[in-house]
């Protein structure tokens, strides 16, 4: 039986490629098998294509992106809570998730303030990524050096196999610049409105205000040529 699955994926080791081996025939680790460790996932694709829409390079990472206040926030919206958030300028602003709003990061074209957006900041000296409110130093939206034009960010349909559901975020940024783009850091911001935003300092409501809920630095800066799009796609999995 060991003989018939090798020789289904190759004659010698090197020919062997991991994604192609049966599921029930892969080494298995702890992380693997414990599920609660895995219960929610993340991962993010990144595809650069030519002027032509041909693929010029495309690789996965894992992403270990969800910050501190996206975990806040989830706990405002399930106890109706008023725990402190830090914005994307720094502020705090302190919520009543017991009145209405709303929250988006559905972000359409020319908006890079929401949304997935990137950046080009160094993120050598970030000691507790979990906790940062913003990127470092936010590319924006445009066709001048070193601008992106943001395409509208948009969603896959949730899909579920077996246990698992799976979701995508992915969003276009297409170098017109003249210059190539250096993109070294990814986040996902949020748009909210309503639900009584208070900054802290003098109790003004502020309406509608952003936070960075994912924060995460490519393995390597991504070079983007003149002419080229960068397409990224989170994929979150949330395992039952």
């Amino acid at each position: 039986m060991v003989w018939l699955k090798m020789s289904l994926i190759g004659n010698i080791m090197k020919d062997i490629k991991y994604n192609e081996i049966p599921l029930d025939a892969r080494l298995q680790t702890e992380n693997d098998t414990d599920i609660s460790k895995i219960q929610m996932k993340a991962k993010i694709k990144f595809t650069i294509y030519d002027s032509n829409g041909k693929i010029v390079k495309e690789w996965e990472e894992p992403s270990k992106s969800l910050t501190f206040y996206y975990a806040v926030f989830q706990y405002n919206m399930w106890s109706q809570g008023n725990y402190t958030m830090i914005d994307t300028s720094g502020g705090s602003i302190t919520p009543n998730f017991g009145s209405p709003g709303v929250i988006s990061v559905n972000a359409g074209s020319g908006v890079s303030n929401y949304g997935i957006v990137v950046g080009s900041g160094n993120t050598s000296n970030v000691s507790v990524k979990s906790t940062i409110v913003s990127l470092i130093a936010p590319i924006p939206n445009g066709t001048g050096a070193g601008q992106l034009t943001y395409q509208a960010t948009s969603f896959g349909t949730p899909s579920i196999s077996g246990n698992a559901t799976s979701w995508i975020i992915t969003r276009n940024f297409v170098n017109l610049s003249g210059n190539t783009v250096s993109v070294s850091e990814v986040g996902i911001i949020a748009y909210i409105s309503g639900f009584n935003l208070t900054n802290s300092a003098g109790s003004v409501l502020t309406n509608p205000d952003y936070f960075l809920f994912a924060y995460d630095i490519p393995s390597s800066v991504i070079s983007i040529v003149s002419g080229q799009t960068l397409n990224i796609t989170y994929t979150f999995t949330v395992v039952a």
